[in-house]
Protein backbone atom coordinates (compact mmCIF):
# COMPACT_ATOMS: atom_id res chain seq x y z
CA UNK A 1 0.00 0.00 0.00
CA UNK A 2 2.92 2.19 0.49
CA UNK A 3 3.93 2.36 -2.72
CA UNK A 4 0.07 3.49 -3.62
CA UNK A 5 -0.08 6.01 -1.35
CA UNK A 6 3.54 7.44 -2.30
CA UNK A 7 2.02 7.82 -6.05
CA UNK A 8 -1.30 9.48 -4.82
CA UNK A 9 0.64 11.74 -2.29
CA UNK A 10 2.49 13.24 -5.62
CA UNK A 11 -0.68 13.84 -7.44
CA UNK A 12 -2.40 15.84 -4.13
CA UNK A 13 -2.36 19.66 -4.54
CA UNK A 14 0.62 21.09 -2.73
CA UNK A 15 2.23 17.90 -2.17
CA UNK A 16 4.15 17.56 -5.51
CA UNK A 17 7.48 18.50 -4.49
CA UNK A 18 7.66 17.63 -0.65
CA UNK A 19 10.25 15.22 -0.07
CA UNK A 20 8.63 11.63 1.16
CA UNK A 21 10.27 9.13 3.83
CA UNK A 22 9.63 6.30 4.92
CA UNK A 23 10.96 2.72 6.74
CA UNK A 24 12.52 -0.66 5.85
CA UNK A 25 8.84 -1.92 4.91
CA UNK A 26 9.13 -0.01 1.46
CA UNK A 27 12.57 -1.55 0.77
CA UNK A 28 10.97 -3.92 -1.55
CA UNK A 29 10.60 -4.57 -5.90
CA UNK A 30 7.17 -4.33 -4.71
CA UNK A 31 6.75 -0.85 -3.56
CA UNK A 32 9.53 0.63 -6.58
CA UNK A 33 6.72 -0.80 -8.95
CA UNK A 34 3.72 0.28 -7.32
CA UNK A 35 4.90 3.44 -6.58
CA UNK A 36 6.72 3.82 -9.65
CA UNK A 37 8.66 7.62 -10.80
CA UNK A 38 7.02 8.72 -7.55
CA UNK A 39 9.13 7.18 -5.38
CA UNK A 40 12.24 9.01 -6.91
CA UNK A 41 13.95 11.33 -4.09
CA UNK A 42 12.13 9.42 -1.17
CA UNK A 43 14.75 8.69 1.85
CA UNK A 44 14.27 4.97 3.34
CA UNK A 45 15.81 4.19 6.53
CA UNK A 46 16.66 0.24 8.04
CA UNK A 47 18.86 -1.90 8.59
CA UNK A 48 22.31 -2.34 7.19
CA UNK A 49 22.41 -5.00 4.65
CA UNK A 50 25.55 -4.67 2.96
CA UNK A 51 26.19 -7.99 4.17
CA UNK A 52 29.91 -6.85 5.19
CA UNK A 53 30.48 -9.14 8.13
CA UNK A 54 31.54 -12.95 8.00
CA UNK A 55 27.52 -13.70 8.77
CA UNK A 56 26.08 -11.53 6.68
CA UNK A 57 28.09 -13.05 3.84
CA UNK A 58 27.08 -16.52 4.51
CA UNK A 59 23.82 -15.66 4.96
CA UNK A 60 23.35 -13.79 1.32
CA UNK A 61 25.33 -16.93 -0.39
CA UNK A 62 23.04 -19.66 1.47
CA UNK A 63 19.91 -17.23 0.70
CA UNK A 64 21.05 -16.88 -3.06
CA UNK A 65 21.81 -20.72 -3.73
CA UNK A 66 18.40 -21.56 -1.91
CA UNK A 67 16.49 -18.91 -3.55
CA UNK A 68 18.32 -18.10 -6.94
CA UNK A 69 17.79 -14.25 -5.64
CA UNK A 70 19.42 -12.35 -3.21
CA UNK A 71 17.32 -11.14 -0.55
CA UNK A 72 14.31 -8.80 -2.05
CA UNK A 73 13.60 -7.07 1.42
CA UNK A 74 14.54 -5.99 4.75
CA UNK A 75 12.44 -8.21 6.75
CA UNK A 76 15.04 -11.32 6.15
CA UNK A 77 17.51 -9.94 8.12
CA UNK A 78 15.44 -9.21 11.00
CA UNK A 79 13.80 -12.69 10.92
CA UNK A 80 17.12 -13.90 11.07
CA UNK A 81 18.17 -12.11 13.78
CA UNK A 82 15.00 -13.08 16.12
CA UNK A 83 15.39 -16.76 15.01
CA UNK A 84 19.00 -16.75 16.28
CA UNK A 85 18.01 -15.04 19.86
CA UNK A 86 14.97 -17.35 19.76
CA UNK A 87 17.11 -20.52 19.73
CA UNK A 88 19.96 -19.47 21.81
CA UNK A 89 17.39 -18.75 24.37
CA UNK A 90 15.82 -22.12 24.32
CA UNK A 91 19.09 -23.85 24.27
CA UNK A 92 19.47 -21.97 27.57
CA UNK A 93 16.28 -23.14 29.37
CA UNK A 94 14.88 -26.07 27.42
CA UNK A 95 14.53 -29.18 29.87
CA UNK A 96 14.39 -32.98 28.94
CA UNK A 97 12.79 -35.00 30.81
CA UNK A 98 13.79 -39.07 31.15
CA UNK A 99 11.28 -40.02 28.59
CA UNK A 100 13.03 -37.30 25.65
CA UNK A 101 10.04 -34.67 26.34
CA UNK A 102 11.47 -31.21 26.01
CA UNK A 103 9.33 -28.30 27.98
CA UNK A 104 10.15 -24.99 27.71
CA UNK A 105 9.06 -22.66 30.67
CA UNK A 106 7.20 -19.09 29.08
CA UNK A 107 8.87 -16.86 32.02
CA UNK A 108 12.03 -18.74 31.91
CA UNK A 109 12.04 -18.23 27.91
CA UNK A 110 11.03 -14.80 28.63
CA UNK A 111 13.82 -14.22 30.78
CA UNK A 112 16.32 -15.80 29.04
CA UNK A 113 15.24 -13.60 25.81
CA UNK A 114 15.45 -10.60 27.94
CA UNK A 115 18.86 -11.09 28.84
CA UNK A 116 20.26 -12.05 25.52
CA UNK A 117 23.77 -9.93 24.93
CA UNK A 118 26.69 -9.67 22.33
CA UNK A 119 24.28 -12.16 19.93
CA UNK A 120 25.80 -11.12 16.28
CA UNK A 121 23.16 -10.70 13.78
CA UNK A 122 22.94 -9.71 10.32
CA UNK A 123 21.15 -6.04 11.92
CA UNK A 124 23.75 -5.55 14.26
CA UNK A 125 25.03 -7.00 17.95
CA UNK A 126 21.89 -7.71 20.15
CA UNK A 127 21.23 -6.84 23.58
CA UNK A 128 18.34 -6.56 25.63
CA UNK A 129 17.25 -4.29 28.14
CA UNK A 130 15.05 -4.91 31.04
CA UNK A 131 12.09 -4.01 28.74
CA UNK A 132 12.88 -6.32 26.26
CA UNK A 133 13.94 -3.51 23.97
CA UNK A 134 16.75 -5.77 21.56
CA UNK A 135 17.91 -4.29 18.73
CA UNK A 136 20.65 -2.79 18.24
CA UNK A 137 20.53 -2.06 14.24
CA UNK A 138 23.20 -0.44 12.41
CA UNK A 139 20.80 1.63 10.35
CA UNK A 140 21.44 3.27 7.08
CA UNK A 141 19.44 5.66 4.84
CA UNK A 142 18.96 5.04 1.40
CA UNK A 143 17.54 7.46 -0.97
CA UNK A 144 15.84 5.83 -4.30
CA UNK A 145 16.97 7.18 -7.45
CA UNK A 146 16.04 5.82 -10.74
CA UNK A 147 14.23 3.12 -8.91
CA UNK A 148 16.97 1.91 -6.75
CA UNK A 149 18.09 2.48 -3.13
CA UNK A 150 21.10 4.24 -3.05
CA UNK A 151 22.86 4.46 0.79
CA UNK A 152 23.31 8.49 1.32
CA UNK A 153 24.08 7.83 5.31
CA UNK A 154 25.26 5.15 7.47
CA UNK A 155 25.88 5.26 11.66
CA UNK A 156 29.15 3.73 10.78
CA UNK A 157 29.87 6.51 8.23
CA UNK A 158 27.36 9.89 8.33
CA UNK A 159 26.89 11.36 4.85
CA UNK A 160 27.80 9.80 1.94
CA UNK A 161 28.91 11.15 -1.12
CA UNK A 162 28.61 14.80 -0.19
Amino acid sequence: EGGFITRQAKEVNGLGDTTLAGSDGMISPDFIAAAGDAADGMYISGPNLNFENDLGKHFLAVHQEKYGEPPISAFHAHAYDATKMLLNAIAKVAVKDADGNLYIGRQALRDALFATKDVKGITGTLNCDANGDCADPQIVINQIQKGEYVPVWSEAEGWLNR
